[in-house]
């Protein structure tokens, strides 16, 4: 599967996540339209609000979008100029409206005999966190397996991208004995345990991929909820699988993952080749995309972070197997004839990662406002509005712009802050306004915040997180989406919703007064809104960390273009009117949660 579709999947996933929870499955099968929104004249909002709300226009949002994915910034790639001077104009905006800085304290510059004459100056709060990343520049190294009774030694070497694929986000050397655990599923409704007598705490596990019988609709992992667990459609998959959580959690080290089909083409070097192949539908676009990484230690583990996945050709899994007399295939028919555990330790056999990587440090910051509320005890609450300011960069001389992604959510937590500094009646709670960095690079912006907070995280009441908002569904892409992600959307249901007008939000399950909450404010926008609970933020964008941190979210997403992560991403293609009725309700949700 081709980088950009895979990307596509799971940005789609996490902005259309299923339901939790039998109740919400049986009213969405009852009645579809419970979860739509459908407004047939806006009221108007309340004064307390009226003037924040007001001036959040479609003129203003376009007038900041411009900028922000101009050619001039270059794509505002994480740790680049382009990302900088983006980060200096929101920072000399929030100067402008009041908004206070909640970033680190500046260090006042040496200076000498004469500054220390004058006094020195007190350090003082600047809107920048600044971070420091790990930038890897590539990377070289090998597999060694050597096999070993009594005198007897073998070894050989594997090489990457020809006998298997791994990523690696730096310098590593690993080294353990070698496990195989069949399909590593431990499954106690059908008493399938092939974990069953076998310590795996500090070994590499030898594991073949999917489940028994993959391909036979008749066996038990493609039925009900087995199904849904080891092997859900695309639109369900989570960062991290079931399987590999539990090696993980077992205390095995690494995981050898055995593709189960013996296609040459889902092999290690079919995929390697597909991945190189250039498609005609799109321009040919030189270079790779930066890989960039938090420091270690400055960042929380995030429920995805695994042991280290190797996928290993059938070829080197059978070199391996047979310094202890067995091969793959031999294996996989036993466990799938008998649904019974063939899991061993390959006895003299280890197994020696090695990877070096060529690294530099860049820095780039996350900028940081905020409001201070209007109450003297709930003041240290706070509500967080945040969007990721970082996009794709320039490759050759093509420049990703991502005006939408996330140019537009950048906007939109610029036009919230505005308006709150113009609003005269403050909310009770505080209110931060966050541009993330390093989105693109795995979150990287949201989660180092998460670790160093500007607001303790237990004083964190929510998380509103903006993220493409400025285009609009079609008809057809609507329809379609509706089918890839088993949304109930019957043609009468699609004649009532007004198309262009039509926005699905995503929202914490553990904060059900979420719903009543949009719902009300929405009444003041108008917009066709369709609310979708989820106990999973499925890792996709910087309401994540938060959540993955137990602190209520709301994922503001609008629709999904073609233009996704391609140069095409630019500003004459967004919806100003629509823009601004999504930063509306934005604006009075974060009212509305900072207030009561």
């Amino acid at each position: 599967m081709k980088k950009t579709m895979l990307i596509f999947l799971i940005l789609c996933a996490f902005s259309f996540a299923l339901f939790s929870g039998q109740q919400a499955e049986e009213k969405k099968k009852t009645d579809p339209m419970a979860d739509l929104c459908l407004v047939e004249k806006t009221q108007p909002v309340q004064e307390k609000v009226k003037t924040g709300f007001d001036s959040i226009t479609a003129k203003d949002a376009i007038a900041y979008l411009k900028f922000i994915s101009s050619d001039l910034l270059e794509g505002r790639d994480t740790a680049s100029l382009g990302h900088d001077i983006a980060a200096e104009y929101v920072a000399s905006m929030f100067t402008l409206w009041g908004i206070k800085p909640a970033g680190d304290f500046t260090r006042p510059a040496a200076g000498g005999m004469f500054a220390a004459m004058q006094g020195a100056k007190k350090p003082t709060r600047s809107y920048f966190q600044n971070i420091g990343f790990r930038e890897i520049l590539g990377n070289s190294g090998d597999i060694r397996v050597e096999w070993q009774k009594g005198q007897q030694k073998k070894s050989r070497t594997f090489l990457p991208n020809m006998d298997y694929t791994y990523f690696a986000s730096g310098t590593q050397t690993l080294t353990a004995p070698v496990v195989f655990v069949g399909y590593g599923i431990q499954e106690k409704s059908l008493k399938f345990d092939e974990y069953k007598n076998i310590n795996v705490k500090g070994k590499i596990v030898m594991m073949l991929s999917e489940t028994p019988g993959k391909d036979d609709p008749d066996a038990p992992f493609n039925k009900g909820e087995l199904k849904e667990k080891y092997n859900p459609p695309r639109r369900m998959r989570r960062m991290t699988s079931p399987k590999s959580s539990l090696a993980k959690k077992l205390g095995a080290v690494a995981i050898l993952m055995v593709e189960n089909s013996p296609n040459k083409n889902s092999d290690v070097a079919g995929k390697v080749l597909a991945s190189r192949k250039v498609s005609d539908e799109r321009p040919i676009i030189p270079g790779k995309r930066r890989n960039i990484a938090l420091i270690e230690g400055d960042s929380l583990p995030m429920p995805w972070d695994t042991i280290p996945t190797i996928r290993i050709s059938r070829e080197m899994t059978d070199i391996i197997l047979d310094y202890v007399g067995q091969d793959i295939k031999t294996l996989k028919g036993k466990i799938e004839k008998s649904l019974q555990s063939h899991s061993m330790p390959l006895s003299g056999v280890s197994l020696t990662l090695t990877n070096k990587a060529e690294t530099r440090l860049v820095g780039s910051r996350n900028v940081l406002g905020y409001i201070e509320g209007s109450d003297p005890k709930l003041k240290d609450e706070v509500i967080v509005i945040g969007a990721h300011l970082d996009h794709l960069g320039k490759r050759g001389d093509y420049i990703y712009n991502g005006s939408d992604d996330n140019g537009s959510g950048s906007v939109g937590v610029m036009e919230v802050a505005e308006a709150f500094s113009k609003n005269k009646i403050k909310p009770k709670r505080s209110i931060l306004f966050a541009l993330w960095t390093g989105e693109e690079k795995g979150l990287l912006g949201s989660r180092y915040y998460v670790s160093h907070p500007f607001f303790p995280l237990d004083k964190t009441m929510a998380c509103l997180n903006l993220d493409m908002i400025s285009r609009q569904w079609d008809q057809a892409g609507l329809k379609r989406m509706s089918r890839m992600f088993g949304m109930d959307i019957s043609k009468e249901m699609m004649e009532k919703i007004d198309i262009k007008n039509f926005i699905s939000l995503s929202y914490a399950a553990e904060s059900p007064e979420l719903d009543d909450i949009l719902r009300a404010n929405n009444q003041h926008v108008g917009l066709s809104l369709h609310l979708r609970k989820t106990e999973s933020a499925m890792g996709g964008s910087d309401h994540a960390p938060f959540a993955m941190n137990k602190r209520p979210w709301v994922f503001f997403f609008a629709a999904m273009t073609e233009d996704y992560h391609q140069p095409t991403d630019s500003v004459e293609k967004a919806s100003p009117n629509f823009m601004q009725k999504i930063i509306r309700l934005t604006y009075l949700t974060a009212f509305t949660l900072a207030d009561k």
